[in-house]
């Protein structure tokens, strides 16, 4: 609503003015300047152009991004609204009726299980998985952003209904939390605003898109400082080691409840070959204990980077690796019961 009445204040104002006065130096003989007439007439066309083009980013453009920029507010609403239940998760609104009787799989992990990225909740992988298991399985998504190991934990643990099969999703920046934090290993900084420009690119939807896409033409081929310092915190012996016991606790606690595992090592989108450092590291801990596993890199190997991808902008995975990991998932428990 605020910003909407600012929007027409200025359009009012702004246009207004500029129109009031491109009327009377026309009408009056005192300013009779043709290049003062011209001067307003195309200032006021900059002026209707730019409102214009404010109107359609703030209310036609909306593109899911890793950087919180208002398109991605913009999609989010858009995308969001109505999807997500009680219980905090972008998922149905599950029932001890819904589930009774039935074989109950869970699927948790951080925003790739959410589906950041993904339109339609329906094109995740979770769901994908749920459609071709049929009508006697139901898959919960207990994905939630920016969770990281010792988080799913906790997701697992606390949730109400106790899974007959759990998926657990790793990606690469799962290890950030206690662990590396407590030995002083934050990660960069989020990037700054210039002050100056601020209220500029928070409450204008075209300057914040032109802002954001400049921001990263400036930023191409510079160094990834996230990523690098990823790599360091996974190399560092003392948070490896202590990451590796909140790993090893969900196998545990999978196992002391007679639950079987199934672990998904996604990349990172942009990242596949880097990602293997880490993604290795983890795949051998669980195949150490016999846990299946899927690796999610050599399922796209092959796909151009720019199918991978949720948005040009953000590298979530695309619907088109949402469907590769569920068919991956559907044939892994197609194993599983196979083996009863």
């Amino acid at each position: 609503m605020t910003y909407w009445l600012s929007y027409c204040l200025i359009g009012l104002v702004g246009g207004g003015g500029l129109l009031a006065m491109l009327i009377s130096v026309h009408r009056s003989r005192r300013y009779n300047r043709p290049w003062l007439e011209n001067l307003l007439l195309m200032t006021l066309t900059v002026f209707l152009t730019g409102m214009g083009i404010e109107f359609y980013f703030k209310l036609f453009f909306a593109q899911s991004d890793t950087i919180p920029t208002l398109a991605q507010a913009n999609w989010r609403e858009r995308y969001y609204t109505g999807t997500m239940n009680s219980l905090g998760f972008r998922d149905k609104e599950w029932t001890a009726d819904m589930v009774a009787g039935k074989t109950k799989v869970m699927v948790v992990g951080d925003s790739f299980v959410e589906g950041v990225g993904i339109e339609n909740p329906a094109d995740r992988f979770s769901n994908r998985l749920g459609d071709k298991l049929g009508a006697n399985f139901v898959v919960f998504n207990v994905g939630q952003s920016g969770a990281n190991t010792t988080d799913e934990i906790k997701l697992i643990t606390e949730y109400p209904y106790k899974p007959n099969i759990l998926i657990f999703t790793y990606f690469v920046n799962d290890v950030e939390g206690p662990a590396a934090w407590e030995r002083g290993m934050v990660r960069p900084p989020r990037i700054e605003i210039q002050p100056y420009l601020v209220p500029l690119v928070k409450n204008s939807y075209a300057f914040n898109f032109f802002y954001w896409r400049i921001f990263r033409f400036m930023q191409a081929g510079q160094p990834d400082e996230k990523w690098d310092w990823l790599l360091n915190v996974y190399n560092n012996p003392e948070v490896w080691w202590l990451h590796q016991q909140d790993l090893l606790s969900i196998y545990q606690g999978a196992k002391s409840e007679h639950i079987p595992l199934i672990v998904v090592a996604f990349p990172a989108m942009n990242h596949i070959t880097e990602s293997q450092v880490v993604t290795q590291k983890v795949l051998d801990l669980y195949r150490q204990q016999g846990v299946p596993t899927l690796d999610v890199a050599p399922l796209i190997a092959d796909i151009p980077t720019a199918d991978l991808l949720a948005s040009p902008v953000d590298p979530h995975p695309s619907e088109k690796v949402h469907a590769l990991v569920a068919d991956a998932l559907y044939e892994m428990i197609q194993k599983l019961g196979s083996k009863k």
